[in-house]
Formats: C-alpha cells, sequence, structure tokens
C-alpha cells in the first residue's frame, strides 16, 4: 500500500494513489482489462483453481449482452462455430498423444458417427451415436495480460451408453480467426455414476500426464 506522502505527491500521483487504495485498480497489473463474464457457470467454474490460477484471473469484470459491441477480434456470439471449424481437440488426449500435430484435429476434420453439431452462439452442442459434448463459453479476459483476448470455456462429455460424465475447464489462448486454436486444461472431473474425482493442480498433471502451460 502506498504511503500517504502528501507533501511529496503531485496532484496525478496523489489522485493515483488514492485511486489504488480506494480499490479501482484491484488487478495484479495496473492497467489490466475486466473479464467479461458470459455466464455466471464461470464463478462456479472457477472457484476450485489453485492460488496460484486464481492470481491471473482479473478481479474486475462486466457482464455480457448479445447486443454489445466489443473489441474482440472474434466477437463471443461466433464461438460456436469457431468451436467447431478450428478449436483443436488434443485437450481431451493425455500423455504423448497430446502432443501430436494439431492439423486436422477439430470437430469439422473429425466426425464421429451420426455426429449432429447445434450452434447457439456462446454454446457448441455435439450430439453422436455414443456421447453428447457441449462447449460453453465462460468468459473473454486477458489471461497473460499481454494484450490479446482469451477465452474460458467449459467443456462437457456425457456418454450415451453408460453412467459416464466429464468436463474439463478450457483456457483458450489469443483468439485469431482463420487458425487452429488450442485450450490449456485448467482442471478437470471424471464421474462414473456417483463415484467422481476432480483434478487440480499437481493432482490434474499426474491425471494429464503431462504438465499444462499455464
Amino acid at each position: 500500500m502506498l504511503r500517504r506522502t502528501h507533501t511529496l505527491c503531485t496532484l496525478f500521483s496523489f489522485a493515483l494513489c488514492l485511486t489504488m487504495i480506494t480499490g479501482c485498480f484491484r488487478n495484479s497489473t495496473l492497467f489490466g482489462e475486466p473479464a467479461t463474464i458470459i455466464t455466471s457457470g464461470y464463478f462456479s467454474a472457477t472457484k476450485s483453481l489453485p492460488p496460484q490460477l486464481q492470481k491471473k484471473l482479473p478481479t474486475d469484470y462486466v457482464f455480457y449482452t448479445p447486443q454489445q459491441t466489443t473489441n474482440c477480434v472474434i466477437p463471443p456470439q461466433q464461438f460456436s462455430k469457431t468451436a467447431f471449424n478450428n478449436l483443436s481437440l488434443n485437450f481431451l488426449w493425455t500423455g504423448a498423444q497430446h502432443n501430436l500435430p494439431i492439423d486436422g484435429t477439430t470437430y469439422s476434420a473429425m466426425p464421429s458417427a451420426g455426429q449432429t453439431a447445434t450452434y447457439n452462439g456462446t454454446e457448441l452442442l455435439i450430439t453422436s451415436e455414443f456421447c453428447q459434448e457441449n462447449l460453453s463459453l465462460l468468459a473473454v479476459l486477458d489471461w497473460d495480460n499481454n494484450g490479446y483476448k482469451d477465452w474460458l470455456a467449459l467443456y462437457s462429455y456425457k456418454s450415451r451408453v453408460q453412467p459416464e460424465t466429464s468436463t474439463r475447464l478450457l483456457l483458450i489462448r489469443d483468439i485469431q480467426p482463420n487458425r487452429i486454436l488450442t485450450a490449456t486444461v485448467l482442471s478437470a472431473s471424471e464421474c462414473y455414476g456417483k463415484n467422481c474425482q476432480k483434478f487440480t493442480g499437481h493432482s490434474l498433471s499426474e491425471f494429464l500426464e503431462y504438465q499444462p502451460a499455464y
């Protein structure tokens, strides 16, 4: 906390000191941008992240409405089609398989048996013979505070043939059009019936069999 040294501060620096004391700038970096919250599911999805990842989340946020204009290269309402066509599915794979080339690994390039896609702006639903998958945009933020927009999204899987479900909290960095996007897994859960396991931090690395690049 800055000392209130009135005699040494100019009018500008005093105002800046006061702003920081009152909490108007609450991010670790002074001019960090607030997160744009797409759905309230953002809060429940991020509350179990370990402290080192919690610190990367903007503490200021605004809520998104479809009518508002944004400065995003890809607007939130284009999330579903972008995820279908451009998001690599390598976030689903563990161990050495995770590092295989990402070309040709999107939903559009790897259709499963009887696959249908439903686009709902900020949500993508994939239904096939054996499972149902959902990708939902939770927030638009600047995770690395480098001036580039990133997506925080939730992936969920439900088997249609056995009582198996799973989720992945995903960070999709540097959203740009006409390129393959990759996702970092921030947390995961696996359930078989009522038997569920959650993975964060070290347990997540053991589950994935690699260290995610946070």
